[in-house]
Formats: structure tokens, sequence, C-alpha cells
């Protein structure tokens, strides 16, 4: 067996067998392939020569955990362990600094909020002094003798550091190994979640949304505002994802309502009251057959045409998610 092929199939155990109750080990594991990708071949060929390893603090390590689990928390609402009581800790601070609100753009958080909570992860996460769990843990398999093929580390200076012939590993292999990341990470969060679109929702750290304004033509006979009932006007009206975009994650016509600027702004990404459901299950219900794009999309929500019950747990789940609910109008 090549070296190559020992670092794949560690990793991969790494992933699939490695203990886990929470998700540090396949964030960890992301921080290595995206690091890796930073440096050049030149760059790696050099470090091999000298067999030099790649030094990196656990600071620069929790500044991008931040990154991977802020939008998670503060966007998608996805648990990352099975105790819902007693999160892991990345969670606790950014519950701690940033609150428990929907928080739909990490750009425009204060700096000084984000060094804050860089700092507590740091703590909190990988540990001070001479105390550390994630970095010694994840290279650790159940029966197997201790082993460092990916990097060794200084737990007292706070330092993480990758062997060179890792680091070339992930930066050759970094499509394939990352695909394997995101799948093993979502594959554990589905057995604690039962939110939409698992894997898009993790590795996006940020999504750029589409256009709704072609939208418009398919409810063009809508003529009031779904939520206030005031007549539309052209230049203000608004294409709304009655459940929220956050959650759902796609845009499929049965979830989308035309709605006045004023509702629409007030609603922002929270569920409407309870009423509305039943008149969004309604509007579908009378405009199924006429609306080809509805008919199609309520298909893809149950093929059987028994699309209703689909509505109403994406309603109740994403409310139990904690997504607030506004009154309207």
């Amino acid at each position: 067996m090549t070296d190559d092929e020992e670092l794949r199939d560690d990793f991969i155990s790494i992933l699939t067998r490695g203990s886990k109750n929470n998700t540090y080990k396949f964030a960890l594991a992301r921080f290595l392939l995206e690091h890796s990708q930073k440096r050049d071949l030149a760059y790696i060929e050099n470090k091999k020569k000298n067999n030099e390893n790649e030094v990196v603090s656990f600071q620069d390590i929790a500044n991008k955990f931040l990154k991977y689990y802020w939008h998670q928390e503060c966007k998608y609402r996805i648990r990352q362990n099975y105790n819902d009581e007693k999160p892991p800790s990345v969670i606790v601070v950014i519950r701690e600094v940033f609150g428990e609100g929907y928080l739909p753009n990490f750009e425009g958080i204060k700096p000084e909020q984000i060094k804050r909570a860089q700092e507590k992860i740091r703590e909190k996460v990988f540990g001070i002094g001479y105390k550390s769990q994630v970095v010694p843990r994840f290279q650790k398999l159940k029966g197997q003798p201790d082993m460092h093929p990916f990097y060794d580390y200084d737990i007292p200076n706070g330092n993480l550091e990758i062997k060179p012939e890792a680091l070339e590993f992930f930066h050759l292999n970094n499509k394939v190994l990352m695909k394997a990341v995101f799948l093993e990470w979502s594959k554990f969060l589905e057995k604690i979640n039962t939110l939409p679109r698992l894997i898009a929702k993790v590795q996006s750290e940020a999504v750029k949304r589409k256009s709704l304004v072609a939208y418009r033509k398919i409810f063009r006979d809508q003529k009031d505002c779904f939520y206030c009932h005031r007549t539309l006007d052209e230049q203000l009206t608004h294409v709304d994802h009655f459940i929220p975009w956050a959650y759902i994650f796609e845009n499929e016509p049965w979830n989308l309502v035309l709605a006045c600027q004023q509702c629409n702004l007030t609603k922002s990404d929270s569920l409407p009251n309870l009423e509305f459901r039943d008149d969004l299950i309604k509007r579908n219900s009378d405009h199924q057959d006429e609306i080809k794009e509805l008919e199609n999309s309520l298909l893809r929500l149950n093929a059987e045409n028994k699309w209703e019950p689909e509505i109403i747990h994406h309603y109740d789940n994403c409310e139990d998610y904690g997504f607030k609910v506004v009154p309207l109008p």
C-alpha cells in the first residue's frame, strides 16, 4: 500500500469510524483541507524536501470554526449534537456573543463581537495550557494504536503541525476528500435534525440567493397582498417565501406568495401566523390545476399529490427549530 493510500484510508476511517458526539471532527477535517489549498505545490515540495511541518495556530483554527458554525446556528438552526439542552461549546459561545435571534449576514457583525467569539472558541473548544480535546481526539480510533498520520501538535503553545506529506495529500485530493467530509457531516446531522437540504446548508457559509422576479408571472392573477389583502402596487410587489428560505432553502412555487413591501419586510425570515398556513394550502389547492409550475412544484413536494401534510410538517418543524412567528398584517 502506498503512502497516499494509507493516508486516504486513515482519513476516511476518521470520518466514518472515529467516535463523535458532535461535529468537531468534520470541522477540523474541513479546516485541514481548506488550509492545504492556500499552499501551492512548489511551497509544499519545499516543505517535504526540508521535512518541515506546516505550523498552524489553534487560534487560526478557532477563527474558521466560528465561520463554519455561525451560519449553521444563526441562519439555519442546525443542531450539532444529540443533547439539545447541552449544545457543543462552539454553539454556546455563538449564542452568548451574538444572541439567539436570526442573523442573515456574518459580514454585518461588529468586528469586536467576532474577535470576542473567536477568542472564546479558542479557549472553550481548543483548550488552554496543557488541556485540549479536539486536536488530540481527531486522529484517535477505538481499538487502534495512537497514530499521528496527519499532524503533530504542541498544546502548551497552541499549535497544530501538519506533516508535509499530509499537506501534499490534502492538496492533491482536495475535491474528493471535501465531498467525503460534507457527506459524513451531513449524515451525522441527519440523525439529529429534520431540516431539509442539510448538505447544502453545511457547505454554504454564504449563499447568493437568486432573484424571484420571474415568479411574479406565475401568480400574475394575484392582485392583492397575500397577508394584508391590500391591492398590490406593481413596483412594490415582493415575492415572499412563506416558510422562510433559511429553513426551506429552495425557491419552490408552492411556498411562494406575492406580498406588499410592508408585509414582506415585516415578516422577513420569520413565519406568518398559523391561519395563513391554511390560506397557503387553499391557494395551492385552488390553483394547482391551472398553474403548471405550481402543479409541478407540489408534485416535487409529494409525488402522490398528498402534499398538504408536507406543508403542515414544514411549518411546524420550522417553528420547532426556533424560527419566530410574526403576526401579520
